[in-house]
């Protein structure tokens, strides 16, 4: 058996060689346990990183052949990439890990007693974060939106870090998902999985890439490009707006004929009128909401296609 590490940087000149020593050190461990598992493939597959990446990639692959490398035509962000490392890989399990060293490369030997058990993926949740609290529990949020929008099934402190069977991967290939990250993705293919809970350290070098604005730009993304029931939520939020609007008529009304004096001249005439075209206008909202639900349940998007600038296999 083949065991594929599909490794997606951005910038990480200051980690990558000791990422991937750490990474083969890891899979002897694992042949020592497992036997079957009799060669490896070290596959990055970079954003088009502006700093030595690349070379630094090119001069481990001068001293093994393991080593593979694609590099983006352009910045694709940190859902496409990692796909398409994932599918380009060759591997009869893939191990999806980030480069920057805060996911532990010696998870894999209990990842793969899941698969050993029968599971088809094993993946990493972190029980644990390095990071202040504030973003911790802004991420929590996060998670429980995605969940009360339909979109995960399971814990979600969950970004791509795990094991992964060939079959399974063969099917990440075949979805309709527009905005296709791992933890909406994986639950859609399989049941067959299982968590593993770790601390996710911090960065060993070097400064992530990504801000709290990057990191709001792909929830906002991921929420919206991949579920139809915003729409839906919106047209019962116009509803509630329309009815209260039409309470507020009957209301109005009522303390006109009952207190005629409590409102100037001309301004019951002014709330009314007010009243009848902001609950119209909520209305027309709600069912040009409810018909774009329907609109994009139906549609399936199109495949966004990965391009690479340089290969080297």
């Amino acid at each position: 058996m083949k065991l594929s590490f599909v490794v997606p940087t951005y910038r990480e000149e200051l980690n990558i060689e000791r990422h991937y020593q750490e990474s083969i050190k890891s899979f002897y461990e694992l042949q020592n346990k497992f036997p079957k598992y009799e060669s490896y493939e070290y596959l990055v597959i970079d954003n088009c990183s502006d700093d030595k990446t690349v070379e630094k990639v090119l001069s481990i692959r001068e001293k093994d052949n393991n080593v593979k490398l694609y590099v983006n035509e352009k910045n694709y962000g940190p859902i496409f990439s990692p796909l398409e490392g994932l599918i380009k890989s060759s591997g009869d399990v893939v191990c999806l890990i980030a480069a920057d060293l805060q996911e532990p490369p010696n998870l894999i030997l209990q990842f793969a007693e899941a698969l050993e058990e029968g599971y088809e993926a094993a993946i990493g949740i972190k029980a644990h974060q390095k990071e202040n609290i504030l973003m911790w529990n802004l991420r929590g949020i996060y998670y429980a939106t995605l969940k009360a929008f339909g979109l995960i099934k399971f814990n979600s402190r969950y970004s791509g870090f795990g094991l992964y069977s060939r079959k399974i991967i063969d099917r990440f290939n075949e979805n309709n998902l527009d905005e296709p990250s791992l933890r909406i993705l994986l639950p859609t293919k399989t049941d067959k999985i299982k968590s593993v809970k770790y601390f996710h350290a911090e960065r060993a070098k070097g400064i992530s890439s990504y801000n709290i604005f990057d990191y709001v730009k792909e929830a906002l993304k991921t929420i919206i490009r991949n579920t139809t029931r915003i729409p839906s939520f919106a047209g019962i939020f116009a509803f509630i707006l329309t009815s209260i609007s039409f309470i507020f008529i009957i209301t109005t009304l009522i303390r006109k004929i009952l207190f005629w004096n409590s409102l100037g001249p001309g301004i019951a005439t002014i709330l009314i009128l007010m009243l009848i075209f902001n609950s119209g206008f909520c209305i027309l909202i709600s069912i040009v909401l409810d018909r774009q639900g329907q609109i994009l349940s139906r549609l399936k998007p199109i495949k966004k296609e990965v391009k690479h600038k340089a290969i080297y296999k």
